[in-house]
């Protein structure tokens, strides 16, 4: 790990001592998908300083899946015409590739890369083999993950705890599409116990969170919380996970 700390350093400071950017790009290695959502990939480039002259907003901005031959599957100047359809963000000259491509299918798996194309002699792809993106779509979304927090520590053992503690009951979901994002909800066994409860929810960009706070009585001993995220597809799939409480 130090040598490559040391290797990166180097090569980012000879193209410093050159007066040039590198041609680097910045993007996962590895995203996942849901079949039939949407596929985000945050991307950003650099360009030598040679070629910063050819570089406006009306440069092509494509993507290619990796093959022999490479096929394009997304063109900036033409996205509705491509493979995949989506949305490529922000401007060129702010060296932007963060792409969304929509209603994802299992013939979509495969490795992309990122080609820039100017009116001037700039057009580079970006093929290393460290600079494709590999697309990987599952056709089932997983479960949601429920963790507990006891007066704010982690609880790793069985779900046990103390009468009059402070309870979080915390379900999470990866969110593979902000677009249509998942939904969250929780119910309880009793159900009058959901009521004595205050619900917080936040997102991010890959994940979406609710919390289930509460202070522990009595009541809570042997109750089960089961939390249910529903993904928003053609069709709705839910999945659960679920949490008995034992009372000390």
């Amino acid at each position: 790990m130090y040598m490559m700390e040391i290797s990166v350093t180097f090569l980012l400071t000879g193209c410093l001592i050159q007066g040039v950017f590198c041609d680097l790009i910045n993007l996962p290695e590895r995203v996942e998908a849901l079949e039939g959502s949407c596929v985000f990939i945050p991307c950003t480039f650099d360009i030598k300083q040679d070629f910063k002259k050819d570089l406006t907003d009306s440069a092509k901005r494509i993507w290619y899946k990796d093959g022999s031959p490479p096929t394009v599957v997304f063109n900036s100047s033409h996205p509705p015409t491509g493979p995949l359809r989506g949305e490529i963000f922000g401007t060129p000259t702010k060296k932007n590739c963060t792409t969304r491509f929509d209603n994802v299918e299992q013939k979509d798996k495969g490795s992309y890369f990122f080609r820039l194309e100017t009116s001037g002699v700039l057009k580079h792809s970006y093929r290393k083999p460290e600079d494709l993106v590999h697309i990987s779509i599952i056709d089932s979304p997983p479960k949601p993950t429920v963790s507990l927090f006891e007066d704010q520590q982690k609880v790793t053992k069985e779900t046990e705890v103390k009468e009059g503690s402070s309870v979080n009951l915390r379900c999470s979901t990866k969110i593979f599409c902000s677009s249509r994002p998942a939904v969250l909800t929780w119910s309880s066994s009793p159900e009058h116990l959901l009521k004595e409860s205050v619900t917080q929810q936040r997102q991010s960009e890959t994940e979406l969170i609710s919390d289930l706070i509460f202070t522990v009585t009595h009541r809570h001993h042997l109750a089960t919380f089961t939390c249910t995220v529903t993904h928003q597809l053609q069709q709705n799939i839910t999945k659960q996970e679920s949490r008995k409480l034992r009372v000390q």
